[in-house]
């Protein structure tokens, strides 16, 4: 496990994990900006209050990206049985032309 320092609102954090410094640095430059963009849209809440909003905000995306793949898998049975089903038809008209082809 890496460790890594990163800054948040001009707050040094030391992080620890598996992923490789790039994407540190890219997670790192989003928090910052999307918590600029709220503060210049909140100019009076203090950080706290910018990273309370942006928690919700995190949250709601994520809500949302998990319904997204809950409908995701959904589709995907649907199309495992109807696969299934014209995998079963197909099978069923082959025996059915073998046996006709003998006769």
């Amino acid at each position: 496990m890496k460790k890594y320092r990163i800054n948040i609102l001009g707050r040094n954090c030391t992080i620890a994990t598996d992923r490789d410094e790039v994407f540190m640095r890219k997670i790192e430059s989003e928090i910052n900006e999307k918590l600029q963009l709220l503060r210049s849209s909140m100019p009076h809440a203090d950080y706290l209050d910018l990273c309370i909003v942006y928690l919700f905000l995190l949250s709601e995306k994520i809500d949302i990206l998990q319904n997204t793949i809950e409908k995701m898998k959904k589709s995907s049975e649907q199309a495992k049985k109807i696969l299934s089903s014209v995998q079963q038809e197909i099978i069923k008209q082959l025996t059915n032309s073998d046996s006709h082809n003998r006769i």
